[in-house]
């Protein structure tokens, strides 16, 4: 299983715009062939900060996504709201015990 972890930030007034747009998306991103799931946090002390988790069954769905029409319309979308680089670590789940 690989989750993914992306956090950025965003001007205070695009936060809604920005959670808005990851609303709408995420069905369409849980459809998506090896996705398992995915959610949306906001930082309750940080008016800009977002993150947005996600689970894969394997780098192969994952690189598919990426390499996918929603992720350069999701990207389109968000990237001119935000204000410095995202921050997106990949976490690969092994079982344990």
């Amino acid at each position: 299983m690989i989750y993914v972890e992306v956090n950025f930030c965003v001007a205070p007034r695009d936060r809604a715009a920005a959670l808005d747009c990851l609303t709408k998306e995420a069905p369409v991103m849980r459809a998506l062939s090896g996705n398992r799931g995915c959610r949306v946090l906001i930082d309750p002390t940080a008016e800009g900060a977002v993150t947005l988790l996600h689970q894969w069954d394997d780098l192969a769905s994952l690189d598919a996504y990426r390499s996918g029409p929603l992720f350069a319309q999701v990207g389109g979308v968000l990237r001119p709201m935000m204000t410095g680089a995202p921050s997106t670590v990949v976490y690969e789940a092994t079982p344990v015990g």
